[in-house]
C-alpha cells in the first residue's frame, strides 16, 4: 500500500510538472481530475489511477525455437465451437454461406449486422448450414465495425465456448481501395474446406498453449503496417488496463483484416474489459486510429501476456504454424535504395527527409538506451541521480508552459531549474550537446543514396524535435549537416509531422503542390502513413537499425530478452551490431534477403567483437579480484585477444597502472613436454584423446625433435601400433619404458628453457592466463613446470578442467563443465569454428632452442593456408574495429562495460547453426593433430536450435 501511495503521489506530482508547475500546473491538473470524474465516473476514476501506479511489463517476445506438433484427430476434439460473423455487406451472403458450409463438426454461429432488413435475410440463408446446433443473429449500431459486437454484443457467448473463429465481410483495403483478393485470402486460409478447418481445430486441441491462428499478412500488407501506426495512445491505454505492455517503436504480430480462430480463454482479458459499443466511434470511413484498430493490434500481444502461443499461417496455404509473421519483410530489401529513391522521387521538386534514424545514428538500439547512457554520464560526472526522469519532467513542463508546442533543449533545462535550482542545468545541458555529437554518427548508404536522388531537387530536414536547426547542423556529423539546404524543425516551427500540421504548413511557405514533394523518413506513422494521408508522394520508408532485429527473421534472435532501458551496455552492444547490419541494408540489402549473409568483416564485428570484448571486460574484473597484476594471453588464440586487449587497456582510465596484457608462446604440446619431472609425470603427456599410429601421438605430445629422438630407443613395430586414447593410457606408457630416461632428459631441457622465458615475460608477478579454454591442459602444465599454481580465466571449460584441482584457480566466462548443473554450451559446441578465426599470422608454437646468448622459439609447420589467412585477418580487423567503437562510445565509462554472458553468444550460434551463412567458412580448416584428426573443417554440420520464421 505504502508503495502505490508513493506511485500516486509521483504520478500526480509528474502530472502537475507536465501543467507547468506550481498552483498553475495543480490547478490544471484538478480541473483535469473532475473532468475525468464527470466524465468516467468514480470506478473510471479508480481504474486511471490504478494505471498511474502500476507498472506494465513489457510484452515477452515470442520463442524463436518452438516447434508445434500434429493436430488431434477431428473424431478427438473435445471443444464447444463458435464462429462470429460480422455482415456489412449483405452480398457477400453466399460466399460466407459456402466457406461456413464446411464446418465438419457442430458450432454455434453469432452473426452481427448493422440492418434489421439484412438480419432475415442472414436467417433465411444461414439457418439450413450443416453442422449448425445454434444460430443467433443481432442488429447493432454501426460503431466498431467487426470487434464492438465481438467483444461486447457476444461477449457472454463467446465466453461459453471454448474455441471462436471472427469473421466480418471486409471489402476496404486500409488505403481505401476496394479490393476482394483480401477477404478472399484471410477466409480461405481459415475456411478454405473441411480438412483446413479440422485442422486448425486439431491444432487447438493438441496444444494446450496455442491461443490463436491467424494467416500471415496479405501481399499488399506493407511492412510498415505492422507497427501501431495511429493507434499507439489507444494501445497503451488499453495496455495499462490489460496489463501488456506496449513499445512505440517494436514490429508486432497481428491478425491484419482481424480474422482469426481463437482460443477463448486466451482473450480473456479483452473480455474482461467490460467494453460498451458506445465506447466505440461512430463509423465515418477511418482507416486508423480507432479502438477497434488498436485493439486488432493488442490481439496478438495479449494472447502472449497469457502465457499462449500465436500460431500463424503462411501465406502459401501448407498448413503449418509458425510462432512469428513473415510479415512481408523481403519487400523491403528486394530494391536497393538508391533505385527506390531515384524512381520515388522522379516527379518531385522537394525532398523532405527526417534526421535521426535516417540520416544519422545513435550507437544505441534505442532512444531508452541512449538516455541511460547520458544519465549515467549525469550521474558520474556532475551526481545528477535520477536523469531520465528529471529531464522527461522538465520536457513536459516545458511544453505545457509553451502551450503543447515541443520546446527546445535550452527550455527544456529551464524548465529543469525552475524545478530545481540547485541541479547544474547548464553543465546537464552541455553534457547532453557533446554527448550527441560524440556519438552521432552519419548513415552514409542513406545519404549517398539521397544526394544521388536529390540531383536538381531541394532537399529540406523535416524533423519533430527538440534541437532546434542551429544545434543539430552542430552535433550531427558533417555529411548528414551539409546535404539539407532547409531544416523545418518542429520546435521551432510549432509544425509536427505526427500530429498532420507539417503536412499542411510547409506547402504554404514552400509553395509547393503536395504532388511533387516527396518525404523520406524511419518513422512509420509521421515519416510514412501521414503524409501519405496528405496526398504526398509515396513516401520512402528508411528501416531504422533497431527495427531490423524485429522485421529480418534471422536476425530476431538478436532481439533483447528482457534488457530494459537501464542497461546501456546492452543496447550499445546491439545498437552497434543493428547499425552494422542497417548499412548492409541500405548498400547490399542482399546480404539480409532471402537470408542473411555474413562476410569475414560483418563476421568479426557482430559475431567476434562483441564475444571478444566482453570476454576481457570480465577477464579485467577477474584480475582486479584475483590481485594479478599481468594477463598473460596464450598463443595462438591469445594473438586476436591481446590486440583487442590493448584498445581496452588504452581507453579504460587507471587500467594501465594496474594490469598490463602479455602474448604468452604457448601449446599444449610445448608446455607438457616441459612439465614431467618424474616417472610418475610422464602418463600426463598423453591424457586426453587421440585415434592413430604411436609415431603420430609421439609428434603431437612431443613435438618433432623430442619425437624423432624417443622414437630411435622404440622398435618399428611399436611405433606402428594403433592408439586409442584414452583407453590405452597405461598401455603407451608401458610402451615407452625404454625411452623413460630419454624423455625425462628432454622434459628438463624444454622446462629450463620455458622457465628462462617465463622469467622474462611474467617473473614472479601474480599473473591470469586467458585463453579460450576447454581443459585447463596448458594451465596445468605451467603450473607443474613452474612448481606454483597459476589462475586461468577462459572462454569455457569442460568437464575435464576437473584436473585443475591442486594446479590452480581457474573459471569460464560463458561454461564451466565442472559444475554438475552445466547445460550445453554454445561455445563448446562452435568450437572449431572459434579456433579457426583465432588463431595467428604465425604457426603453433613448438618449444624453445639453445643459442649461444639465450634460447630462440620455435613453430611447426604452417597449418593455415596462405589463401586463408587474408580471410581470417578480415574477421580480426572487424573485431578489432567493433572494440574500438564500442570503448569510443562508452568512454568515460568503459570500465562498466558488460554485456550479457548469454546473449553476446547468441550470433556464434547463428552462424554455427547456420541460421546466417558464412560461406567463406566452408574453406576454413583446423589441424587437429593433438587427437589424430588431422585437418577438421571449421563448420561441422551441427545445427542449433534457431530457425527462420
Amino acid at each position: 500500500m505504502i508503495v502505490r501511495f508513493r506511485r500516486l503521489a509521483g504520478a500526480i506530482g509528474r502530472s502537475v510538472e507536465r501543467h507547468g508547475g506550481g498552483l498553475q500546473g495543480a490547478y490544471a491538473v484538478a480541473r483535469r481530475a473532475l473532468l475525468m470524474a464527470k466524465a468516467l465516473g468514480p470506478r473510471g476514476v479508480v481504474a486511471r489511477l490504478r494505471q498511474a501506479t502500476t507498472p506494465v511489463p513489457a510484452a515477452p517476445p515470442p520463442p524463436n525455437t518452438y516447434a508445434f506438433g500434429p493436430p488431434a484427430a477431428l473424431e478427438a476434439i473435445q471443444l464447444e465451437v463458435g464462429v462470429m460473423l460480422h455482415v456489412f455487406y449483405a452480398d457477400l451472403l453466399d460466399e460466407f454461406a459456402q466457406a461456413l458450409a464446411a464446418m465438419p463438426r457442430p458450432y454455434t454461429l453469432l452473426v452481427s449486422v448493422t440492418e434489421r432488413d439484412t438480419a432475415a435475410v442472414v436467417e433465411r440463408r444461414f439457418s439450413g448450414l450443416p453442422n449448425l446446433t445454434r444460430l443467433r443473429v443481432e442488429v447493432v449500431p454501426n460503431r466498431g465495425r467487426d470487434i464492438a459486437p465481438f467483444l461486447t454484443t457476444f461477449r457472454d457467448d463467446i465466453l461459453a465456448l471454448d474455441v471462436v473463429a471472427h469473421l466480418h465481410t471486409k471489402k476496404s483495403l486500409y488505403t481505401g481501395s476496394v479490393q476482394d483478393g483480401w477477404r478472399r485470402y484471410l477466409v480461405h486460409a481459415l475456411f478454405g474446406d473441411a480438412r483446413r478447418i479440422g485442422w486448425q481445430l486439431g491444432m487447438f486441441a493438441a496444444e494446450p498453449r496455442l491461443g490463436l491462428i491467424y494467416p500471415d499478412s496479405y501481399e499488399s500488407v506493407p511492412l510498415w503496417a505492422h507497427t501501431w501506426l495511429s493507434n499507439l495512445e489507444k494501445a497503451r491505454t488499453l495496455g495499462h488496463r490489460l496489463g501488456v505492455g506496449v513499445a512505440a517503436g517494436s514490429y508486432l504480430d497481428f491478425p491484419a483484416g482481424s480474422m482469426f480462430w481463437a482460443r477463448v480463454d486466451a482473450l480473456r482479458p479483452l473480455f474482461d474489459l467490460g467494453l460498451e459499443t458506445n465506447e466505440f466511434p461512430d463509423e465515418q470511413g477511418q482507416v486508423d486510429g480507432t479502438l477497434q484498430h488498436a485493439i486488432e493490434r493488442l490481439l496478438v500481444p495479449v494472447v502472449r501476456s497469457r502465457g499462449y502461443l500465436a500460431g500463424v499461417l503462411p501465406q502459401g496455404g501448407t498448413l503449418t504454424l509458425a510462432t512469428e509473421g513473415d510479415r512481408n519483410w523481403r519487400t523491403y530489401f528486394e530494391t536497393p535504395l538508391g533505385d527506390r529513391l531515384r524512381m520515388a522521387a522522379i516527379d518531385a521538386k522537394l525532398i523532405t527527409v527526417d534526421v535521426f534514424d535516417t540520416l544519422a545514428v545513435r550507437p544505441f538500439l534505442s532512444a531508452d538506451g541512449a538516455r541511460a547512457y547520458l544519465a549515467r554520464l549525469a550521474e558520474a560526472e556532475l551526481a545528477v541521480e535520477d536523469f531520465v526522469s528529471l529531464r522527461e519532467r522538465a520536457e513536459s513542463r516545458a511544453r505545457s508552459t509553451l502551450g503543447g508546442r515541443d520546446p527546445t533543449l535550452r527550455e527544456i533545462y529551464a524548465a529543469l531549474a525552475a524545478m530545481d535550482p540547485e541541479l547544474p542545468t547548464e553543465p546537464l545541458r552541455i553534457l547532453e550537446e557533446t554527448t550527441e555529437a560524440r556519438l552521432l554518427q552519419a548513415r552514409e548508404g542513406v545519404l549517398d543514396a539521397l544526394s544521388a536522388a536529390a540531383r536538381g531537387r531541394r532537399v529540406a530536414a523535416l524533423s519533430d524535435m527538440y534541437l532546434d536547426a542551429s544545434t543539430l547542423r552542430a552535433v550531427l556529423p558533417s555529411t548528414a549537416a551539409s546535404l539539407p539546404s532547409t531544416w523545418y524543425v518542429s520546435c521551432e516551427t510549432g509544425w509536427r509531422k505526427d500530429t498532420g500540421s507539417a503536412w499542411t504548413q510547409l506547402p504554404k511557405v514552400e509553395g509547393l503542390s503536395n504532388a511533387r514533394w516527396l518525404h523520406v523518413g524511419d518513422n512509420e506513422q509521421s515519416d510514412v502513413q501521414v503524409p501519405q494521408w496528405h496526398g504526398l508522394l509515396t513516401p520512402v520508408h528508411i528501416l531504422r537499425p533497431g527495427a531490423l532485429l524485429d522485421v529480418v527473421p534471422g536476425l530476431r534472435p538478436l532481439r533483447p530478452q528482457g534488457v530494459g532501458a537501464g542497461d546501456w551496455c546492452e543496447q550499445l552492444r546491439l545498437g552497434l551490431v543493428a547499425n552494422h547490419f542497417a548499412n548492409l541494408a541500405d548498400r547490399t540489402p542482399h546480404a539480409l534477403a532471402p537470408r542473411v549473409v555474413v562476410s569475414p568483416d560483418s563476421f568479426g564485428y557482430c559475431v567476434l567483437g562483441p564475444l571478444v570484448l566482453d570476454y576481457l571486460a570480465w577477464l579485467v574484473r577477474v584480475a582486479t579480484a584475483r590481485g594479478a597484476r599481468r594477463v598473460l594471453f596464450l598463443s595462438r588464440e591469445g594473438h586476436l585477444l591481446h590486440r583487442a586487449f590493448g584498445i581496452l587497456h588504452a581507453t579504460t582510465p587507471g587500467l594501465s597502472d594496474a594490469l598490463q596484457g602479455h602474448y604468452l608462446l604457448a601449446s599444449r604440446q610445448a608446455a607438457g613436454l616441459a612439465a614431467p619431472a618424474t616417472v610418475e609425470d610422464l602418463p600426463d603427456l598423453f591424457d586426453g584423446t587421440y585415434n592413430g599410429p604411436l609415431m603420430g601421438l609421439l609428434r603431437a605430445r612431443l613435438g618433432a625433435k623430442a619425437a624423432e629422438e624417443t622414437a630411435s630407443l622404440l622398435a618399428p613395430r611399436v611405433l606402428e601400433q594403433e592408439i586409442f586414447l584414452p583407453e590405452m593410457h597405461a598401455e603407451v606408457v608401458e610402451m615407452l619404458s625404454p625411452a623413460h630416461a630419454t624423455l625425462l632428459r628432454l622434459s628438463a631441457e624444454a622446462r629450463a628453457a620455458y622457465r628462462d622465458y617465463w622469467q622474462r615475460e611474467a617473473g614472479a608477478e601474480p599473473v591470469l592466463l586467458a585463453d579460450i579454454g576447454y581443459s585447463g591442459t596448458i594451465q596445468r602444465h605451467l603450473a607443474k613446470m613452474l612448481g606454483r599454481p597459476l589462475d586461468g580465466a577462459y572462454f569455457a571449460l569442460n568437464a575435464r578442467a576437473a584436473s585443475l584441482h591442486g594446479y590452480g584457480w581457474a573459471a569460464g566466462r560463458y561454461h564451466d563443465g565442472r559444475h554438475p548443473d552445466a547445460g550445453p554450451s554454445t561455445i563448446l559446441r562452435n568450437d572449431l569454428l572459434l579456433e579457426s578465426v583465432l588463431t595467428a599470422p604465425h604457426p603453433q608454437f613448438a618449444g624453445f632452442v639453445a643459442d649461444g646468448a639465450g634460447y630462440l622459439p620455435q613453430h611447426a609447420a604452417p597449418d593455415v593456408a596462405p589463401e586463408q589467412w587474408p580471410i581470417i585477418a578480415q574477421t580480426h580487423e572487424g573485431a578489432l574495429r567493433f572494440v574500438r567503437d564500442a570503448c569510443t562510445c562508452a568512454a568515460p565509462l568503459v570500465a562498466e562495460l558488460e554485456f550479457d554472458a548469454e546473449a553476446v553468444q547468441i550470433p556464434l550460434d547463428c552462424v554455427g547453426s547456420g541460421l546466417w551463412d558464412a560461406p567463406w567458412l566452408h574453406g576454413l580448416e583446423v589441424e587437429d593433430a593433438f587427437t589424430g584428426r588431422g585437418r577438421v573443417a571449421a563448420q561441422s554440420d551441427t545445427r542449433s536450435s534457431f530457425r527462420p520464421s
